[in-house]
């Protein structure tokens, strides 16, 4: 309470804090503690959100339809439930927010989906034709995979953070695509480290047996969402 008491009333906006403005850049450190701090504080959880996932997935691709129709929704599901593991309040009904923007959330994602299918073809083409010859090219072999390792490293990974800004936005996906190339213009190396960096969380779960596999992939993702957070910052409206 003010000591003036003729000060007109104020709101108190502590419980609305702007959120945090991205800086550009990430530190690659910082993206391995955060997620594997996120990691283990919520282990029960991610560890049942995994489960309800992966059985929801299954159901869908049985379905074979539900490929197209179900599983874009569940990624886009996925995703969201990676940011609000990173910034609080992770919930399993997360995992099936996108059903109830069905048809804002259906055509973006399955773009995503067809897109990095568009990004390994030329790659798979050079393989393929070098395998079938008579002896097989490995000259053309080796071409294809290094094709498919620099679209990995410099491409694709560049895209990745665009379906976090379709989830955290709500942009479009041409919007989001754009907005996700632009700002990692000046971070290809570092992108690219960051790839190599989530292969080696995924080696070391696989050799380390007190790590595993499994929470090795929810590090690599969160270091993802991580990154995301420290180029793009906080969303300017709650995801859902």
């Amino acid at each position: 309470m003010s000591d003036n008491l003729y000060a007109p009333p104020r709101a108190d906006l502590g419980a609305h804090a702007p959120p945090v403005l991205g800086t550009g850049d990430f530190d690659l450190a910082r993206c391995f503690s955060e997620a594997w701090a996120h990691t283990w504080e919520n282990f029960p959880l991610w560890l049942g959100a995994g489960i309800v996932l992966s059985l929801a997935m299954i159901a869908s691709v049985v379905t074979l339809l539900g490929i197209f129709l179900l599983v874009p929704i569940l990624s886009w599901g996925g995703f969201l439930f990676a940011l609000r593991m990173h910034d609080g309040g992770a919930g399993i009904g997360n995992l099936f927010a996108g059903f109830s923007r069905y048809g804002q959330v259906l055509g973006p994602m399955l773009g995503i989906f067809f897109l990095n299918l568009a990004l390994g073809v030329p790659a798979n083409f050079v393989m393929q034709v070098g395998a079938n010859q008579q002896p097989p090219n490995l000259g053309l072999v080796g071409a294809g995979y290094a094709l498919s390792i620099a679209v990995a490293l410099f491409v694709t990974s560049r895209l990745t953070f665009a379906p976090l800004l379709m989830v955290d936005r709500g942009m479009r996906l041409g919007p989001a695509l754009s907005e996700a190339w632009a700002r990692t213009a000046e971070l290809k190396g570092k992108v690219a480290l960051l790839v190599v960096a989530n292969l080696l969380v995924a080696i070391a779960g696989l050799i380390a047996f007190f790590i595993g596999l499994i929470p090795a992939t929810v590090i690599g993702f969160l270091m993802w969402v991580s990154a995301y957070r420290q180029i793009f910052g906080g969303a300017p409206q709650p995801a859902a």
